[in-house]
């Protein structure tokens, strides 16, 4: 058919997108930042298939939309055979890839058209929802809808070509049923039209698919690329688990990020993977309440920064840049990266809560980069909130960010004899209480209630008493990791003096740090979240609830019980054992569940801007009409209780799991 101008076309188009994935490419090795992400390979594929091929994420969560693209997605997989074949035809009309002749390949044309067709369906539906739904959560962008009318064009020209060839009487394969339906609209057509449409659509449809390759590097379709790539490289690591700095390495001059080469490469990754869908952002607790944070365009910002520094990055990977160095032996930049590209504010707003990795369909991670340019603000420039001078301090000092002397941390627990670990070491299980449970007047009685809970089923726990000191949560997540480290790091000789193998905690915060963290300084435990426990005492028959708690109740899920550890089901099923208990669920729970404000270290900071988070959650809560908010960690507890004072809320209080157990069992 037209061999000349399709080789022409061919290696024009391959050699200019092979250029730009080539510059793309040299950008990942400009990336200081190290990052292994090819451990576990069979559990990365299973990932693959699950969310990138099964599209989990967008169907699970917002149906209509995730509909769409996957039909789009699934419809790109069935197609991409067919361009192939397209390309094919240029050479020779009568043109078959191998293997798809015969039945097969009649099965594939069916197959084949059948989506072509629900792919002009999805991108008609898709232009709707960009031009008269406009979901608060997407960007208005031309990119997207020229992108849609691109993909429409195709399986249109699609079958307009077939449908002439059908027309004039060439030879159609098998299944092609589309080819039949426009080539009957198109009987009776003079030849010169037929022959004249059918070469217009196919030339139409290959510039259109060369231009589509040729365009994606250079915006957020990139992701077309990338995403299933970035799905397979997907953090192996426990999700509540914080890189560990080396502050031992007198060679670094410079610490956290505040250039956009001290990123790893699988932060430009992520950069290049955005689709920007905005599922991120409308999960974001900080921008839903008004806070400068929003984690789409904290992507995009970083991405453009990175694209408008490129040139001067691979330059100097290649060894050529000529330009004067700064005393850290990196690029100057024309305007700085922390405070004007992304403002103090922005990383500021974070609660880590994880809501908008969770909603991620690409598997973007937020948490770890913002906390790297906390690390930078707080370690390097000294810039934080002033608030956070104090807590630091206090935590310094005493060991806690109330800043409480540390010889009150036990006082809690004299008058219910629970042991100390210095006074009686034979016990099964730690229970490392946490700053909350041993200084807030509020989570003392948690902490009390689970003690007497433990008492009476017969469990051998002590505690550390004075030797306890903050596990380093807050300070990690601030930025602060020398003083993260140097907690943990005090917490863990004490745990090695006693041998401890099995610790219990009513604290998410702990309970993530002393699990997934604390193996980063060869603190190796058995570590359970009370709600666990719990509910395993429960099954066993140890502790039997008996007296009735006649309360209509909802579950408030922590962030880093839920998102981070995938605890859900425990503390319901501790509920549901309780008497007289009706349990009813928020709109936004389990993994949607909207966060309760304090987590990132934000427990420690003023909430100066936008509406408060506690007071959102709270008004969640109110929707289902419940009496009672139950929660099973001591921010989310304070928090809550804070909101329901600070609004004047009457008729509903917040209680922790523990107290409500403690009531029913009748300790």
């Amino acid at each position: 058919m037209f061999p000349i101008a399709i080789t022409f076309l061919l290696l024009i188009a391959l050699t200019t997108f092979t250029f730009s994935i080539y510059r793309r490419g040299q950008l990942l090795f400009a990336a200081l930042g190290k990052d292994n992400r090819f451990t576990n390979i069979p559990g990365r594929v299973k990932k693959v298939l699950e969310f990138a091929v099964g599209q989990k994420r967008l169907l699970f969560r917002d149906f209509k939309s995730g509909l769409m693209h996957a039909l789009i997605f699934w419809g790109f997989c069935v197609i991409s055979l067919r361009t192939i074949t397209f390309f094919g035809l240029g050479f020779n009309e009568h043109f078959v890839l191998p293997g798809l002749g015969g039945s097969f390949g009649a099965l594939y044309n069916f197959t084949l058209n059948i989506f072509l067709v629900l792919v002009s369906l999805a991108c008609l539906y898709g232009l709707y929802r960009r031009l008269v739904i406009k979901p608060k959560r997407l960007t208005d962008s031309w990119e997207a809808v020229i992108i849609l009318c691109v993909i429409l064009s195709l399986c249109v020209s699609d079958f307009l070509f077939e449908g002439a060839r059908f027309a004039l009487g060439k030879h159609i394969e098998d299944g092609a049923f589309m080819a039949t339906v426009v080539g009957q609209h198109l009987a009776g057509s003079h030849k010169p039209f037929l022959v004249g449409l059918s070469d217009i659509s196919y030339f139409i449809h290959v510039f259109l698919v060369l231009g589509f390759l040729n365009f994606l590097p250079y915006g957020k379709h990139f992701h077309v690329i990338t995403a299933i790539p970035n799905v397979f490289l997907f953090n192996n690591k426990p999700l509540g688990q914080l890189t560990k700095m080396d502050l031992t390495d007198e060679s670094l001059t410079t610490f956290g990020v505040d250039r956009i080469e001290q990123f790893s490469w699988k932060n430009y990754f992520d950069w290049f993977s955005c689709t920007e869908c905005g599922r991120c952002t409308s999960q974001c607790p900080a921008t839903n309440s008004d806070k400068p944070l929003n984690p789409k365009m904290l992507t995009i910002h970083l991405r453009d920064y990175l694209y408008n520094k490129s040139e001067k990055l691979i330059a100097k990977q290649e060894g050529k840049y000529d330009g004067a160095l700064d005393d850290n032996g990196l690029i100057p930049d024309e305007k700085p990266l922390l405070g004007d590209t992304i403002s103090h504010d922005v990383l500021w707003s974070c609660t880590s809560c994880r809501a908008c990795e969770e909603a991620c369909p690409v598997f973007i991670e937020y948490v770890q980069e913002i906390v790297d340019m906390r690390r930078n603000l707080v370690l390097m420039q000294g810039a934080f909130p002033a608030e956070l001078q104090t807590v630091f301090q206090n935590m310094e000092r005493n060991s806690n960010p109330w800043g409480i002397s540390f010889n009150d941390r036990a006082n809690w627990a004299k008058e219910i004899g629970v042991p100390t670990m210095d006074s009686n070491p034979d016990i099964e299980y730690l229970y490392f209480v946490g700053c909350a449970g041993s200084f807030d007047e509020k989570n003392k009685k948690v902490a009390v209630a689970f003690s007497k809970l433990l008492q009476k089923a017969g469990v051998k726990f002590g505690i550390l008493g004075n030797e306890e000191k903050c596990n380093g949560d807050s300070a990690r997540r601030l930025g602060n990791e020398y003083l993260a480290q140097s907690l943990i790091q005090e917490n863990v000789a004490v745990l090695e003096k006693y041998k401890i193998k099995k610790i219990i905690t009513a604290c998410p915060h702990c309970f993530n740090t002393l699990k997934n963290e604390y193996p980063q300084f060869n603190g190796h435990y058995e570590v359970i979240h009370h709600t666990d426990f719990l509910d395993e005492l429960i099954q066993k028959g140890l502790l039997k609830p008996t007296k009735a708690i006649s309360q209509k109740t909802t579950f408030h899920d922590s962030c880093y019980l839920g998102r981070y550890n995938d605890i859900y089901n425990a503390p319901r099923n501790i509920l549901q054992s309780i008497p007289g208990i009706e349990l009813t669920e928020m709109e936004n729970s389990k993994d949607a569940g909207r966060c309760c404000g304090a987590g990132g270290g934000r427990m420690w900071l003023e909430e100066n801007l936008g509406k408060r988070v506690n007071q959102m959650r709270l008004e969640d809560a109110k929707k289902t009409e419940a009496s009672l908010v139950a929660t099973s960690c001591p921010f989310c507890k304070i928090m809550i209780s804070d909101a329901i004072n600070e609004t004047h809320t009457t008729g509903m209080e917040s209680k922790d799991i523990v107290e409500l157990l403690e009531e029913s069992v009748e300790v």
